[in-house]
């Protein structure tokens, strides 16, 4: 308690320079924390869109469709197959299954007028899409796809693309059997906007049968089945257990982040960058406390021979400085925290809109607009913790320099 006394005393004698070393360190936390935000909140909705309107927990087709797809070559209808019960009641087996939905990709070309965009048309099942993907409930005019009628739901950016509205004619050249082009046309029957960039201006969906029927395919084919599950984290080890379970069937599973490479590189790229930039923050902060500790240790040479003078020995002089810099670390890291809690919770609540910066959809990131935070205790924990001991390591080589002074040059001032 003695120590503790006096390195309390020193952090309040000096508290000019006490405050600016705790705000460097603050700065470090609340960068740290409002990345950690970003970063947690940017991947988290990232990945939500992605499942939501895209690929879901584990999607299942043959490797050859897989390594097509991405490679964004045209997506093969030989590729399709009809899903067995077999292969059914082994993705309904998977821990945490949810639901299941067989779908169609082909690769087309959209036509309106004189012009056309490549697309890719999704063929689904309309019993069961909406149990797996959540497309439907961002209808913004017409009607969802019901039954087997031939009419097509298309994004608000294609729909601005050609100038459409629900109604209007469209044409599709599909890529049939062996490349062939096949010609299907209709009227558009919803259009969606989704929190997907992508979704709404390069997939268009129809139902399965008239999609099949054109490239003259069994109504039931399908080249993937999307699978949902409960819980997003189930979704790497699940897939890894279908996937053995169907080695030999000619098909393949696999997770949303394995279909998702670039965004998870985004992802480790992004926290690789934070904790870069954190360790810049800390560095100058422990090179202040470094700085701090030295000028403490002279202008208090005489004091430090006093103490040993008085019986104190080197350690128990070590321990005041490194009291000294832990205060200062916990002055820093208790301010960072408390602003930093203040900027999650606006990031949280109200985001940071992108437009003005970035197009997050022309990079191939799947958010339309705007970014939102997210809260992660733990994190105000782990940061804490850091700048106290990063500031406790900093001072050990001061604080045994000036321990280690001749108690009669240090009273003398030698």
């Amino acid at each position: 308690m003695y120590l503790l006394t006096i390195a309390l005393r020193n952090l309040l004698r000096r508290r000019g320079r006490t405050f600016l070393i705790a705000s460097i360190l603050a700065l470090a936390v609340i960068f740290f924390l409002f990345m950690e935000s970003l970063m947690s909140g940017v991947m988290d909705t990232t990945f939500s869109n992605l499942v939501d309107f895209e690929t879901p927990h584990i999607e299942v087709a043959t490797g050859e469709f897989f390594a097509r797809a991405d490679d964004d070559q045209v997506l093969p209808p030989g590729e399709s197959f009809i899903p067995d019960e077999t292969v059914l009641a082994e993705i309904r087996a998977v821990e945490g299954f949810s639901a299941l939905t067989p779908v169609l990709d082909i690769s087309a070309d959209f036509a309106a007028g004189k012009y056309e965009f490549p697309v890719m048309v999704r063929a689904i099942d309309p019993g069961t899409f909406g149990e797996v993907f959540k497309t439907g409930d961002y209808l913004v005019g017409g009607d969802f796809i019901e039954g087997d009628e031939p009419g097509v739901v298309i994004g608000e950016q294609l729909a601005g693309v050609f100038d459409l509205e629900v109604g209007d004619s469209y044409v599709l050249h599909l890529h049939g059997q062996r490349g062939a082009p096949v010609k299907l046309q209709g009227q558009v029957a919803g259009i969606v906007s989704v929190p997907n960039p992508d979704m709404n201006l390069r997939v268009v969906l129809m139902a399965r049968e008239p999609a099949a029927s054109a490239i003259r395919l069994d109504e039931a084919s399908a080249n993937r089945i999307m699978v949902r599950l409960e819980n997003r984290d189930q979704a790497v080890s699940q897939a890894e257990v279908l996937g053995r379970k169907m080695e030999g069937s000619g098909l393949e599973a696999r997770s949303y982040r394995e279909a998702a490479e670039f965004l998870v590189s985004l992802e480790a790229w992004g926290y690789l960058e934070t904790y870069f930039i954190l360790a810049l923050f800390l560095l100058v902060g422990a090179i202040g406390i470094i700085s701090v500790m030295v000028l403490a240790a002279i202008e208090r040479v005489k004091e430090i021979g006093m103490m040993k003078a008085m019986g104190l020995t080197e350690g128990e002089i070590v321990r005041v400085f490194v009291l000294e810099a832990a205060g200062v670390g916990a002055i820093g890291g208790a301010i960072g925290c408390l602003l930093g809690a203040v900027v999650v919770f606006f990031m949280e609540t109200y985001g940071i809109s992108m437009e003005a910066f970035l197009d997050l959809g022309a990079l191939g990131v799947p958010i339309a607009d705007r970014i939102y935070g997210a809260w992660n205790a733990f994190s105000f924990v782990v940061i804490f913790v850091f700048v106290v001991v990063v500031a406790v390591a900093a001072s050990l080589v001061p604080a045994y320099w000036a321990a280690r002074k001749d108690p009669v040059d240090a009273i003398q001032h030698r």
